[in-house]
């Protein structure tokens, strides 16, 4: 029986395909850092202010005692789940664990969230909506911005040491990223 040989050897096929998508002079994203530490402040000041408070953000939301309730509960939770969350996030982030994969499942995770807040949590303040209500919705959909803007140019991230430097749109010269 005879063999076949491939037309193109495997080496051939990555210098052909190599660089598909990419720009000849990648640029880190300099403005990283700020976005994923202003969305790390954010959450977890918004999880440790629902976790320590979940009841006066319930009575907030409603004025229906077995809903403030459920929502207390609720709240307690979520600050919980949003404080693992970022700590996770930021592990990530900071030691490179698959920060791609994290931040798109943050991505998608907000996102849900917050279409099931809308409906859930935000219901009975949307027929007679307040200024304070339509501030926190504008500040979460800047928020899922950002993590979008981020998840987009997780290609462009900066080298480590560089991930703590929210000074770094200031620098002179930055690299481009190199693969870890």
């Amino acid at each position: 029986m005879k063999k076949d040989k491939p037309l193109v050897s495997f080496e051939e096929l990555n210098a052909l395909i190599g660089e598909w998508g990419e720009t000849a002079h990648r640029h880190v994203d300099r403005f990283f850092p700020i976005r994923f530490w202003f969305i790390a402040m954010v959450a977890l000041f918004y999880g440790l202010a629902i976790l320590f408070w979940p009841n006066e953000y319930a009575l907030k939301l409603s004025n229906d005692p077995v809903e403030v309730a459920r929502l207390t509960k609720f709240l307690y939770f979520r600050g919980w789940f949003l404080i693992c969350a970022i700590l996770i996030a930021c592990y990530s982030y900071l030691n490179n664990w698959y920060a791609s994969v994290v931040l798109f499942c943050m991505f998608l995770t907000a996102s849900v969230n917050f279409v099931f807040d809308l409906f859930n949590l935000y219901d009975a303040k949307l027929a007679t909506p307040t200024p304070l209500l339509t501030a926190v919705l504008l500040l979460r959909i800047f928020l899922l911005l950002l993590l979008f803007v981020s998840v987009k140019n997780i290609s462009r991230i900066p080298e480590k040491k560089d991930r703590m430097n929210i000074f770094l749109p200031f620098s002179k010269r930055v690299l481009p990223p190199t693969e870890n």
